[in-house]
Formats: C-alpha cells, structure tokens, sequence
C-alpha cells in the first residue's frame, strides 16, 4: 500500500479533490457484503439521517486531524456529494469546528489546513478547553444544530453515547452525531487504506493516537528492530493509547516536531478535555 500522507497536488499544490469519485467509490464500498462495507453502510445511514433531519445548512464536522475524523470527513463529503447532486444543487463548504491544541505538532496543523482545501471545509479554530471552544463556536454559528464527531464506543466516554446524543444541559446545546461509532481502531484504518484517503504523516512515524506534543509519543508497541511501524501495523487495538502520557515527562527530545505553538496553562479538568477534542 503507497502511504497516503502524501498531498493530492498540481505543481505541488494542494488541490481540491473529485468529490463525484469519493461518493461513487463510497457508495460502491456500502454494498459490499464484507464486515468494511457493511461499517461503511452503517455510517452513511446515519450521516444521511443527519442530512435529512437538519438540512446542510445546519450541520458540522468536528475535525482535528486524527485519524478517526479523517475517516469521517471523507463518509461525510460522499454522503453530502449524493444528497445535493440528486437535488441538482452545486457543492457547498462544510463548516468545521477545529479546537487548537495547547502545543500542536506542526504536522497535524498543515494536514488540516491541508484538508481543508481537499474537503472544501470551512475551518473555524477555537482554542480550548473543549466546553469554551464550543460556546464561542456557538456564538459563532448560532444556526449550526449539529456536528459529526468521530467518536467510537472504544473511545474515553464513548460507550455512554449513541448515533444521535445531544450534548449535556450545561454545555453549549449541539445535537452530537457519532456515524462511525461502532468503528474499531482495525475498520478505520481499513477504511483509511482501502478508500486511499490522505491522513497525517505523524501515524507513518509509530503514532497512534494524536494529541497536543506533551501527552503524545510514538506508541512502543510499534517499536521493532530499531524502527516504529506505522500505526495500522498495530495487530492489537486495545494498544491504540499505549502512546499517550500524562505529562511530557516520558517524551524524548526526537518525540517533538522542529517547534510548537504554545498557549497559556489548563487546570487538570480542562487538560483532560483538551487531550481528547473529540469526546464531549
């Protein structure tokens, strides 16, 4: 398999890709009878639901550029393709919600801004924790009512949460919906690999699981002969957060990107929030 971290470029630019091939080749995957295809029918339904109930003028996407997100925005981008070209409409920019990390490796930075040309999204950042970059999102975009989140059950609070669950009575009000929920870290990368979809280098480099540079080091379960594999090289899921820490403690100096963008310190409470931007 090519790595897929390579940008979709003309002259090296980053360019916008054929959205009529990225739903045609979804769709034609969903009715696969393989236990992929069948992840992948599941997770448009529900993305379709969404469509029909709010319209997309009123929709989403949570994106940070993990892995489980990128999975999510191209479902997304090929449901959202069939719902307006069977209406005759022309492509729209889909708003998406981008919390910042506190110091953010400059390789997830430019593979979102990156996606966002790919994806036509509209990149609105907020800085964290978690519940004051929604409410300012919110303030932002009042006529958003819900947002795509590429939470799984296997996820830190996922398995309390369903398709559809409307976030808690003292957050700002969003309807979460969760498509590719009973996704395992195995049919992501499948997913990833087999629809060709471009994803952050990092998880070329033993990462398995992003977060901001002090609670994320290559996962030691991919160390082998002196080299870290990639991350869907890992045969056991249950290790996908083996390369998270609590603080940069256990980090080595060749665990850092070349510099960071750092902001002020957290409490403990809004850190938790902050290592995981697509649990809330």
């Amino acid at each position: 398999m090519v790595s897929r971290t390579a940008v979709n470029s003309r002259n090296g630019a980053v360019t916008e890709l054929d959205f009529d091939t990225i739903s045609s080749a979804t769709y034609k995957l969903a009715v696969q009878k393989s236990q992929l295809g069948q992840k992948v029918a599941s997770a448009l339904k529900v993305i379709e639901q969404a469509i029909d109930k709010y319209g997309t003028d009123h929709l989403a996407l949570s994106f940070n550029g993990g892995k489980d997100c990128t999975a999510l925005m191209h479902l997304v981008r090929a449901a959202l393709h069939r719902h307006l070209a069977a209406l005759g409409q022309p492509e729209e920019a889909l708003v998406s919600f981008c919390l910042l990390y506190k110091r953010s490796f400059l390789e997830i930075d430019s593979f979102v801004k990156q996606s966002a040309i790919r994806y036509r999204l509209s990149l609105v950042e907020k800085n964290g924790p978690m519940r004051q970059g929604l409410q300012s999102f919110k303030d932002d975009h009042p006529g958003i009512q819900a947002i795509f989140v590429g939470t799984r059950r296997d996820d830190p609070h996922g398995s309390t949460i369903d398709y559809f669950s409307p976030t808690d009575a003292d957050w700002p009000q969003f309807m979460r919906v969760n498509p590719v929920l009973d996704w395992g870290f195995e049919d992501i990368w499948a997913y990833i690999r087999s629809a060709e979809v471009a994803y952050c280098c990092l998880y070329d480099q033993g990462y398995t699981s992003l977060g901001d540079v002090d609670t994320t080091v290559r996962n030691p379960a991919l160390f082998k002969d002196g080299l870290y594999l990639p991350a869907w090289s890992l045969v056991d899921g249950c290790l996908e957060r083996s390369g998270r820490s609590s603080s940069n403690a256990s980090r080595s100096s060749s665990d850092v990107s070349a510099s960071a963008k750092t902001a002020a310190g957290d409490t403990e409470r809004e850190q938790k929030e902050q290592s995981h931007p697509t649990c809330w």
